[in-house]
């Protein structure tokens, strides 16, 4: 991004992300059959939160803080879908996952340090970002259950980014127009490669892929990995020093998000098939 503005390449991943995933679900599903209009309506309104906002939040945020700031606060997502699963009875909480929440939260808001919220702050607005697509992406999540029963989860992937790609497109517009490829290294085309083929491509596909086969909460809490590899990397590639009130921030998270993703604390709602393995 110090070459690519965030919205061109949110535009790309949308794009790419779409001609890729519609081309592997013509191969993989080639018998599924067109959806209906309420399926499509269903898959305008997911592709809202689980792609548009995703990649327009996500990419922005990450723009104006930190990798680790990014990374700690993504892993609050789990903790989202488990109020949202339980407020749409996809899944029963248990009383470890109830008290896993608060602790969680509170480990993002004491890296947000709301104590001294200042909105000139050089990280605030992109932590405020990221942790509202996590938000968001969480709904995506619980949402998307009742659809991916009924239809292959590839193709449902590809129509998401289908429906998704025009309104990214329109949002990053200007800065298309401001665009010169001409100007952009080798190193930057690579690496917008990498990102269209690993986290839009790959980690759509199969996010969708074991979520039709598990319940919400259990797909998103795999992310709480994401804080020790970004941290990892932010440190040794990007030369970033997370100071003690990180590493506290990242103590209660995990701590939090352990705490509600114990083995044997889950409990799908029978009615919903939640967690129930598909074929």
């Amino acid at each position: 991004m110090q070459e690519i503005s965030p919205f061109v390449v949110a535009a790309f991943r949308a794009v790419f992300g779409a001609l890729l995933l519609t081309a592997l679900a013509r191969r993989t599903e080639p018998r599924e059959a067109a959806p209906g209009p309420a399926d499509r309506v269903q898959l305008l309104l997911l592709s809202l939160l689980g792609v548009v906002a995703n990649q327009l939040l996500f990419i922005s945020g990450l723009s104006r803080t930190t990798v680790t700031n990014t990374a700690l606060l993504q892993a609050t997502m789990p903790v989202f879908a488990l109020l949202l699963a339980a407020a749409a009875r996809v899944e029963r909480p248990s009383l470890a996952r109830i008290l896993g929440v608060p602790l969680a939260l509170s480990g993002a808001l004491l890296l947000m340090n709301l104590a001294a919220v200042d909105f000139r702050s050089r990280t605030f607005s992109g932590d405020l970002m990221i942790l509202v697509n996590g938000f968001f992406y969480s709904a995506y999540l619980v949402a998307a259950r009742g659809i991916l029963r009924r239809r292959a989860p590839i193709g449902v992937t590809a129509a998401l980014f289908r429906y998704g790609a025009a309104p990214i497109l329109l949002v990053a517009l200007p800065d298309l127009l401001r665009f010169r490829p001409g100007e952009v290294s080798g190193a930057a085309w690579a690496a917008l490669a990498a990102i269209v083929v690993f986290p839009t491509f790959l980690a759509y596909a199969l996010n969708t892929w074991a979520l039709a086969r598990t319940g919400p909460t259990t797909a998103a809490v795999f992310i709480y990995l994401q804080p020790l590899v970004a941290g990892a990397l932010g440190w040794s590639v990007l030369g970033e020093r997370p100071g003690p009130r990180t590493g506290a921030a990242a103590l209660l998270i995990f701590a939090g998000i352990a705490l509600a993703t114990w083995p044997g604390g889950r409990q799908p709602d029978a009615r919903s098939g939640a967690g129930r393995p598909s074929r």
